[in-house]
């Protein structure tokens, strides 16, 4: 939608705006809010398109310190939502509500905040991890107020965005956590996502995204090929027949759960990731950006994000720490099982870097 007649809707919803402003900066905020949504009006996507409303929802947990200095925001993966994190949020757990005040958000695109599914379909934007960043910075610094936060926790696709915020903003973290990070999306990362996008596009209800039903058998389909890269070789190999299959048909659902377009252009964000593109194709300038320590994880065995992303991102950042998550579970070890030992290593090491 271009800018001619977006001002007067900008303005009729200005009050609103301003209603929504003055209830989320307030010195102390609930110990829990539900179903937030900060709306951003006008809001110019990377490309150059407007979008007259776009809505951002959130959760926060704990209180925010009269010195407003002890938030943490958590970033979710591709597939997941702001309720990624939730076994790790609460009284005495990593995310530690008695201590801090816990910020989660659903990215653009998915979740209940603005998405292709809402029913733009197509039309909807080609947006970036930039445009992601850029619409969660909006939500912390103008919805919430804050112009720092004590740390940012991504994974995947949330740690690609928090790197980039790092970058654009190095200002506001005073800690970043980046789970399965890298600086850009390669070859082969690009090649599983085209893919999964081809198993949706050949399903004949896809009709080029313009579909009446939902493309299901292509979900499914795309979340069978998404499947055998999540894990490593070594864990398919060591698990029975009979758990494989239950786990292919559980990635199959789980794709099969979102709309279509909301999940190819979500997957085509991730595809393009690249922090460098903001200057001129240098990544030594855009990690000369990052002042603040952070800490690198990921698993040896991940075949769809590999070490050798957090291996460069150690060479380059100026105050890097590095922990390689133990276990076969490939990238699922970023989001493994409470009391795995996976999860409890990510729990202690998390831990201690905050301290």
């Amino acid at each position: 939608m271009q800018a001619g007649s977006i001002f007067a809707i900008g303005c009729r919803r200005w009050f609103r705006g301003l209603a929504i402003l003055a209830v989320a900066i307030t010195t102390a905020l609930p110990a829990r809010a539900d179903n937030q949504v900060f709306s951003l009006f006008d809001f110019q996507f990377e490309d150059g398109t407007i979008m007259p409303e776009l809505r951002i929802a959130y959760e926060t947990q704990g209180t925010l310190a009269p010195e407003r200095d002890n938030a943490v925001l958590l970033l979710h993966d591709a597939l997941g939502d702001r309720h990624a994190f939730d076994d790790m949020i609460g009284p005495g757990k990593v995310f530690d509500t008695n201590r801090y005040f816990v910020i989660a958000a659903d990215a653009i695109g998915g979740g209940e905040s603005t998405s292709p599914g809402d029913g733009t379909g197509q039309d909807f934007p080609r947006y970036t991890i930039r445009d992601m960043m850029a619409a969660e910075y909006q939500l912390v610094s103008s919805g919430l107020g804050l112009t720092q936060l004590h740390a940012i926790v991504g994974r995947s696709m949330g740690a690609f965005i928090g790197l980039e915020w790092a970058i654009q903003h190095p200002e506001m973290p005073r800690n970043l956590v980046l789970l399965a990070p890298s600086a850009r999306s390669d070859a082969n990362f690009q090649v599983i996502i085209d893919l999964m996008i081809s198993a949706i596009v050949l399903d004949p209800d896809w009709n080029g995204g313009h579909y009446e039903r939902n493309p299901v058998e292509g979900l499914r389909h795309a979340g069978m090929t998404y499947y055998p890269w999540s894990v490593s070789a070594a864990y398919l190999d060591r698990i029975s027949a009979a758990r494989l299959g239950k786990e292919s048909e559980a990635a199959a659902k789980s794709f099969a759960a979102w709309d279509a377009n909301s999940l190819v252009l979500r997957f085509a964000a991730c595809r393009e990731h690249n922090v460098a593109t903001s200057f001129a194709g240098d990544l030594g300038a855009a990690l000369g950006q990052v002042t603040m320590p952070v800490l690198l994880m990921g698993n040896a065995s991940d075949r769809l994000i590999d070490l050798t992303g957090a291996q460069r991102l150690r060479a380059g950042l100026p105050q890097p720490s590095y922990a390689e998550i133990p276990g076969d579970l490939g990238h699922h070890a970023i989001a493994a099982a409470p009391g795995s030992p996976e999860a409890d290593f990510i729990a202690q090491t998390i831990r201690g870097f905050l301290k």
